[in-house]
């Protein structure tokens, strides 16, 4: 079974009658859609890999991987051993910079993306053989902005997200499929959520309350977790902080 991920509200995955581009349209599925059987073949043109699927009609089609994840039931994945403790785990290969043990954490066939806030768009830092460069290289990323101050967020992945990732080694608490809130989390809109294009990625939540002295000092990181080859691996981070 697989579902659509990485499709905004709106939008809709065609299904084609043979793998590649060019092929009839002979479905769509919407954003959201869920456990969708397979066929179990899958034929790359290109670049591209595509995979056919077992339509609600009794029908075949193709759709591009790119955008296909397995389903993996919410319940089991909170209930799975393998996967308590491993946003710890995730932030503390940030902490020491360890390019290789992140990259056997981060799913190889979506990679890594993130957002500095939940309603801004992503970003894409690349796949594990690539992570290494995170820590190392000199390239400026646009991440958007910071929430409702509007302020651009740009710099290497060191000067901007690595802060705000080893910032909660200390104090953070392990929440599945589930987002905390704190003080002013979201003044606009007066909510913060898991982003739509994400509905069907399971998640894990760190969370740093805010201490006594300073109520709107918290902090929540959203890690995403596509499951194949029997364990979670991540492809998703999306950040949370008060909000004026």
């Amino acid at each position: 079974m697989v579902s659509v991920v990485f499709l905004p509200d709106g939008q809709f995955l065609p299904v084609l009658a043979a793998p590649g581009e060019t092929s009839q349209v002979v479905a769509q599925l919407d954003a959201n859609q869920t456990r969708l059987p397979i066929s179990g073949r899958s034929q790359r043109v290109g670049e591209q890999l595509w995979v056919e699927l077992r339509l609600p009609d009794g029908t075949t089609g193709w759709a591009q991987a790119e955008y296909l994840t397995p389903a993996y039931a919410a319940d089991q994945f909170c209930a799975s051993p393998q996967v308590q403790g491993v946003s710890l785990e995730v932030v503390e290969r940030f902490h020491q910079k360890d390019g290789d043990g992140l990259a056997k954490l981060v799913s190889p066939i979506h990679g890594l993306r993130v957002r500095t806030h939940w309603s801004s768009s992503e970003v894409f830092l690349g796949y594990p053989p690539e992570l290494h460069e995170l820590f190392i290289g000199t390239k400026v990323y646009k991440f958007g902005d910071g929430g409702a101050l509007q302020t651009a967020l740009e710099g290497t992945f060191l000067e901007v997200l690595y802060p705000l990732l080893v910032d909660m080694r200390q104090g953070a608490v392990e929440i599945c499929n589930t987002l905390a809130q704190g003080l002013a989390a979201d003044w606009v809109r007066g909510y913060i959520q898991w982003p739509f294009e994400y509905a069907n990625l399971n998640y894990l939540v760190l969370y740093r309350p805010a201490p006594p002295e300073n109520e709107l000092d918290w902090r929540m990181w959203a890690f995403g977790f596509e499951w194949f080859d029997q364990r979670p691996f991540l492809t998703v981070m999306v950040h949370y902080r008060w909000d004026f």
